[in-house]
């Protein structure tokens, strides 16, 4: 009898798969890192520009299957909890579908997604089919990331850090 080894799981490739095609659609210059403990955000992304550091950061939630979605649109089932998560972070976040057969991954920001019903458990979420990560204007979303991170600080009243004499 021969022995038996670990199985690595299709969705685990499935994953793997989506995480690497997110991070080769990303600008050269940014930086893309899997935080440690995943609570709703699989990707943290720092945003530099000509190779100096923003403070820029964006958020991924990613999702992936096999196969396409019929119609215009990929739908993704979404927990409530990891919406409000994710509503409640200070960066930015997109939401991510990759699909393998076709090795195109679709995109739409969290603030474009309707708020689900505090009842509800999960929701539904339709992405455009026209939002290809493929063909996305990253130069819009860090314009777009700079003006909430500008807007969130903003609101923040700061305190003068006390200088050591």
């Amino acid at each position: 009898m021969a022995p038996q080894f670990p199985h690595r799981s299709e969705s685990h490739q499935l994953e793997e798969t989506s995480v690497r095609y997110v991070r080769n659609a990303l600008p050269r210059g940014w930086t893309c890192e899997k935080p440690e403990h995943d609570y709703g955000v699989d990707l943290r992304v720092d945003i530099f520009e000509d190779g100096t550091a923003t403070g820029l950061e964006l958020l991924f939630q990613l999702k992936a299957s096999a196969d396409s979605a019929k119609g215009e649109t990929e739908v993704v089932r979404l927990k409530t909890s990891t919406y409000n998560h994710l509503w409640s972070k200070l960066q930015v976040v997109m939401l991510v579908k990759y699909i393998e057969h076709t090795n195109e991954a679709y995109w739409l920001l969290l603030k474009d997604i309707d708020i689900p019903a505090t009842d509800q458990k999960t929701f539904t979420v339709h992405i455009p089919k026209a939002n290809r990560l493929s063909t996305i204007n990253w130069q819009d979303i860090q314009g777009y990331v700079r003006g909430i991170t500008s807007t969130k600080l903003a609101s923040v009243q700061r305190h003068p850090v006390a200088s050591r004499t």
